[in-house]
């Protein structure tokens, strides 16, 4: 999103201050004063609000004098006085005010189309539309989109356009239902204006499948003509000429959206099969990569096998569209698991250019920040993504996982409790959250939290490695024992990565095996041991000669 007044831009997503399209040297804080006080144009900030903003409670800093640099440096790159002030007004004793009137972008909620097919599986299609329409919508410059983790949970539930718009702070709600019959679609569309109930538009599309892009585009332009929002240039999609593999796709995006390893396996499948039925069609590339990136973390599947196969995929993808968010978001999941720090950081970041507004890359790229140590820049990025999939599963756990690499148990400790509240079912979220509480030396709800995480883990190696280290470090041995015994005698049948019982010897305390076992997940190419120099669980090795090597090979700074 970029804000202009006077001859400045202000480009929140990049975090950039222009002038007359010239980037101004600003700091980061003084970037973070600027953007809270935009948030409230005309309304006084508080010194103590911006505090919490600037500073986490365990910083230790003289905030007044810290906060009135912040500020002086502000004024300087604007060019504005104290004295008087065109741009930001001191009030005495309690704040500052951004005194330049910033008009408030439109706002609008797409809601969970109904299904009024009576094939229930038909779900997947309903949910797909409405997904693309937020993601286009959002793409619109001049136009709020609620996310749709957050509209989501108004799925199946008779409500009223009105309350919920007002629930969601939108100007506007669309409602929408489909009914499918083979090669037909009859999709009907009504925009609520929350004011005052009455439609802004509504229309009614009855055609064959082929249409669907042309509704969602008359879809876009006829809401974007009713909030206001100049459509100054069409978004422009590369889309797939033959509709059944876009179904396919739609079939495996509502899937990996799920992210359990059963859904994501079977979202591989409709992947492939949309990429047989046109091959020229670039989105699917991602989603069949993303399923050998997961299979290699996870360590259902070896990396030596699983990360050339996401490399073809992806390869072919980006030839076909080097414009798409998700396969370079996809690209910089894989360089990282192959430990190509700045091919990643880049692809990443094209990522991001291309889409400031997808969680997506926000949400993967906090995992790169912390192995290298950029610890603000990781909750930076996972901040950006919960702000805008509030809801997710993964966006919520990987502000758990940034105050956990960076050391800030507690503030780790209070999201990894919100993450579960918001979504209960993800076993990395307890994990890291017993990991965190550990740390901090609440022992029993520690060990709580690690037996919820392996009742839902399901034997996936990686979890198993979390919870044999938690075993481990909690004083639980006889459990760490047997865990280190299972997955040992795994590698005798089949593939089973070496670093979860590297994690387990770890958690109990003895180091040889531990070094013997992180030596063979080397060996083995483990995408995890990019973790090598932030996870508290290789601070007994840190200074062992041994470990320093392993860094060394992974190109990590010790």
């Amino acid at each position: 999103m970029t804000v202009r007044f006077g001859e400045f831009e202000v480009d929140l997503e990049g975090r950039r201050l222009l002038k007359r399209g010239m980037p101004v040297a600003l700091r980061e804080q003084s970037f973070q004063v600027l953007a809270a006080l935009m948030e409230q144009p005309g309304e006084i900030v508080s010194r103590g609000e911006l505090r919490r903003r600037l500073w986490s409670s365990d910083t230790f800093v003289d905030f007044e004098v810290a906060l009135n640099s912040a500020v002086s440096r502000l004024r300087d790159a604007l060019g504005d006085s104290a004295e008087s002030p065109s741009f930001i007004e001191t009030i005495p004793k309690r704040g500052y005010r951004f005194v330049v009137p910033i008009a408030k972008r439109p706002a609008v909620a797409v809601m969970p189309f109904v299904n009024q097919t009576a094939d229930a599986k038909d779900e997947y299609f309903n949910d797909g539309l409405a997904d693309e329409l937020i993601r286009v919508l959002s793409r619109i410059e001049g136009l709020r989109v609620t996310a749709s983790s957050v509209v989501f949970r108004f799925k199946g539930q008779r409500c009223d356009a009105r309350q919920v718009g007002r629930e969601l702070g939108v100007e506007a709600v669309l409602e929408g239902s489909v009914q499918r019959s083979g090669d037909r679609v009859r999709i009907t569309v009504n925009l609520v204006g929350v004011k005052d109930g009455f439609n802004l538009w509504a229309q009614h599309f009855d055609s064959n499948l082929g249409d669907l892009f042309s509704i969602q585009d008359e879809v876009c332009a006829s809401i974007a003509e009713a909030l206001h929002v100049r459509l100054a240039v069409q978004v422009r999609e590369k889309r797939p000429s033959n509709i059944k593999a876009y179904v396919q796709y739609l079939k495996g995006a509502h899937l990996l959206k799920k992210r359990r390893p059963d859904d994501v396996r079977r979202a591989f499948e409709y992947f492939q099969e949309a990429i047989r039925l046109e091959p020229g069609y670039a989105e699917p590339y991602y989603g069949a990569a993303m399923f050998y990136n997961v299979s290699a973390a996870y360590g259902a599947l070896p990396p030596r096998i699983a990360l050339p196969e996401s490399e073809d995929l992806l390869t072919k993808g980006l030839a076909l569209d080097e414009n798409s968010p998700r396969l370079h978001s996809t690209l910089g999941m894989l360089r990282v698991f192959q430990w190509r720090w700045a091919e990643a950081d880049q692809a990443y970041k094209r990522a991001i250019s291309l889409e400031p507004t997808n969680a997506f890359p926000h949400m993967a790229y906090p995992i790169l920040c912390s192995f290298l140590g950029r610890h603000e820049e990781a909750l930076l990025h996972a901040g950006k993504a919960v702000e805008l999939e509030p809801l997710d599963l993964m966006t919520n756990f990987r502000v758990l996982q940034a105050n956990y690499y960076s050391r800030r148990y507690e503030e780790a400790v209070r999201c990894g409790r919100m993450a579960i509240e918001l979504t209960p079912d993800s076993p990395y979220t307890y994990f890291y959250l017993a990991m965190s509480l550990a740390a901090v030396g609440v022992k029993d709800e520690a060990w709580t939290m690690a037996n919820t995480g392996k009742k839902l883990n399901g034997r996936l190696p990686l979890g198993e490695g979390y919870f044999g280290y938690l075993a481990g470090v909690l004083g639980h041995s006889v459990e760490a024992r047997s865990l280190v015994g299972d997955l040992e005698a795994r590698r005798e049948k089949d593939y089973s990565p070496a670093l979860p019982i590297a994690w387990t010897y770890l958690g109990l305390g003895e180091t040889a095996p531990a070094l013997d076992w992180l030596e063979t997940a080397l060996a083995e190419q483990d995408p995890f041991l990019g973790s090598a120099m932030v996870f508290p669980a290789y601070d007994a090795i840190r200074e062992q000669a041994r470990f320093r090597r392993l860094a060394h090979q992974l190109k990590l700074s010790t």
